[in-house]
């Protein structure tokens, strides 16, 4: 008996020491990625990643050393994907998991971010361009500042975006408890459908074009003098 219990007491002990191991980590990493070229963005898995307009592209990886690699940056169909694969320990732990990966991308022309999966996405500078399109889904956070003619946000399962600039035509969507806060976007037109428990906020001069249902709300800010109100099953549209 004594004996299985020097067994087990050293096989806590070294399973202790890995994982203490694991959470403390290594030295930061850098890396900058040669990639194609890309006008979209995706990101994914928990992975922070920050946006620059710039007229030199570069994607920057910022990571524990010991995690830098496990980090994808490859380009398909022009879409930049960026995720982490996983490193388990004995094929059952990520312990690194929770350690901050970072990824700085700096773009000439940017026309699509996609953001999920618990991942982040903040512009460091004004995104300029013709048309945007923005996605979030799975608790992911979306913070941009942006010029743009035509923006289009879509937000799911939780997630936020928080979008502040001007575009002529806005576009929002939100469903299951996810929320979109455009109201310091400036828009002429603007068309918000919510619903299952999502919230959007926007801001139109001219029009406004919406419509919620199942429990979802729509503020609208800039007292447009089109009014185009659609409201069903508990949603809710109303004037700020």
């Amino acid at each position: 008996m004594n004996t299985k219990k020097h067994v087990l007491f050293l096989m806590l002990m070294l399973f202790v020491g890995a994982f203490n191991a694991a959470l403390a980590g290594n030295s930061k990493k850098t890396e900058i990625r040669k990639v194609k070229n890309f006008d979209a963005v995706s990101v994914s898995t928990g992975i922070d990643l920050f946006l620059r307009m710039g007229d030199e592209k570069e994607v920057k990886v910022v990571a524990d050393e010991d995690v830098v690699d496990n980090i994808i940056t490859e380009v398909k169909n022009g879409t930049l994907r960026i995720y982490s694969k996983k490193s388990n320990f004995f094929g059952f732990f990520n312990f690194s998991s929770s350690s901050p990966r970072k990824v700085y991308v700096t773009v000439s022309d940017l026309k699509s971010i996609e953001a999920s999966s618990g991942s982040d996405v903040k512009s460091e500078n004004t995104l300029r361009g013709d048309a945007l399109n923005v996605s979030s889904s799975s608790g992911s956070d979306v913070v941009l500042d942006v010029i743009y003619k035509d923006v289009s946000l879509s937000s799911s399962s939780g997630s936020d975006i928080r979008v502040t600039g001007k575009a002529k035509t806005v576009k929002a969507a939100a469903s299951s408890g996810s929320d979109i806060d455009a109201r310091n976007l400036i828009s002429e037109i603007c068309y918000a459908n919510t619903s299952s428990g999502a919230d959007i906020s926007v801001f139109a001069k001219q029009e406004i074009h919406a419509g919620a249902s199942s429990g979802g709300d729509i503020r609208y800010y800039g007292n447009p003098p089109v009014k185009n109100i659609e409201e069903s099953s508990g949603g809710d549209v109303s004037g700020r």
